[in-house]
């Protein structure tokens, strides 16, 4: 069930230029639309929709901050723009084959507006044996890394990911991989293709490789079922939009086999849904008839859907990520590997804990039960101990 604010926020964002923004005979409640926006990364889009002229009863109070984001919004996008194209620039340079994830890239290239999609960082994704030529490059333009529970050397063994923080407060997540979450398991040797379909184009002033259309619906579906716990409105709108541009020039054939090649069809499935459920727009019919998983999981994973918020599903995105997984088969590894991890993995990932096997185990089963327990007890925002 979406709730009234959201279902509100929603139609100003498909609405015109704002001026067909709805008008409640009762009002909705300010505070919890603005705060709804703001938790959900809406609020500078909102603020677009709701522009002069904007539709009667809206608070001055409420345009007010809602310009703020609007402002703020523009601001971080022309920081963001300015760097990624010094990046870009500095990895031609050295012959570093790079393709921008997310956030800007999709922001000059899906939205009306480039304000309209906010970024918190850039996400780039470079091929696995240039990693250490990209950290070369980045600290030679000023990134460090930053300290946080991965260590480098875990991050380059096991992770796939690692986090820099730049000038001017530009924050870089290097990904040599388009999926890394543990509990999940996929076909990543079908990754390396996606290379061969990039193709070029235009963003922050410079040309770049982008995932190709059928690739980047695959990429985005996953990353929000597997990353965010099929939650967060703003991944939503990211696929209707990529649907609207592209819906009747994708190839779904390409994209179901693909799907099934990769082992990502209940990820792509549920998170077409969910557009399905926000937007109004999906895949046609027969392409998801042919997605739709069956089984336990499939029902617990639709049940999940259907009867928790968008905070209970992030608490619960562990289960999730493992009911997501296409074969049953592959959750042998995740599970075996949370509950009886190799002493290799647990020297890497809890190096601060201590020296002892004992004591990276406990450190483990620790923040195995932090996991559990806010899943099951916890509200949101409550953190889990890191070493």
């Amino acid at each position: 069930m979406v709730s009234p604010a959201i279902r509100w926020i929603l139609d100003c964002l498909c609405s015109r230029d704002g001026t067909d923004a709805p008008v409640r005979s009762v009002p909705p409640n300010w505070d919890l639309v603005l705060t709804t926006a703001e938790a959900e990364g809406l609020a500078p889009a909102l603020g677009f929709a709701l522009r002069a002229p904007a539709p009667a009863g809206i608070p001055a109070a409420v345009r007010a901050r809602l310009s703020r984001h609007v402002a703020e919004a523009t601001a971080r996008y022309l920081i963001f723009r300015r760097e990624l194209g010094r990046l870009l620039v500095s990895v031609a340079e050295d012959g570093i084959p790079l393709i921008p994830l997310k956030g800007l890239v999709l922001a000059e290239t899906l939205y009306p507006d480039p304000v309209l999609r906010p970024s918190s960082d850039l996400d780039l994704l470079v091929r696995p044996d240039t990693v250490r030529a990209v950290d070369a490059l980045l600290q030679g333009l000023g990134y460090r890394r930053l300290a946080d529970a991965h260590s480098w050397s875990f991050d380059l063994t096991y992770d796939r990911a690692t986090v820099y923080q730049g000038p001017h407060g530009v924050r870089v997540d290097l990904h040599w991989s388009l999926l890394s979450d543990p509990r999940y398991v996929w076909n990543e040797a079908e990754e390396a293709t996606i290379w061969e379909r990039a193709v070029r184009i235009e963003v922050a002033g410079e040309e770049a490789l982008s995932l190709c259309p059928e690739d980047l619906l695959l990429y985005l579906a996953a990353h929000l079922a597997v990353h965010h716990g099929l939650s967060g409105l703003l991944w939503y709108w990211d696929l209707a939009l990529l649907l609207g541009q592209w819906g009747d020039k994708l190839d779904w054939d390409a994209v179901a086999a693909r799907a099934s090649r990769w082992r990502v069809r209940a990820a792509l499935y549920f998170a077409l849904l969910g557009c399905e459920r926000f937007f109004d727009v999906s895949a046609p019919g027969p392409v998801m008839s042919g997605l739709r998983p069956r089984g336990v999981r499939a029902t617990a994973l639709d049940w999940l859907v259907l009867n928790h918020d968008a905070d209970r599903r992030k608490r619960l995105e562990h289960l999730i990520a493992l009911l997501l997984v296409d074969r049953a088969r592959d959750l042998i590894a995740p599970l075996t590997g949370a509950l009886f991890p190799s002493p290799a993995w647990l020297r890497a990932r809890y190096e601060g804990a201590g020296s002892s096997f004992l004591a990276h185990y406990v450190a483990h089963c620790r923040r195995m039960a932090a996991i559990t327990g806010l899943a099951v007890f916890g509200t949101p925002g409550t953190k889990i101990p890191r070493p």
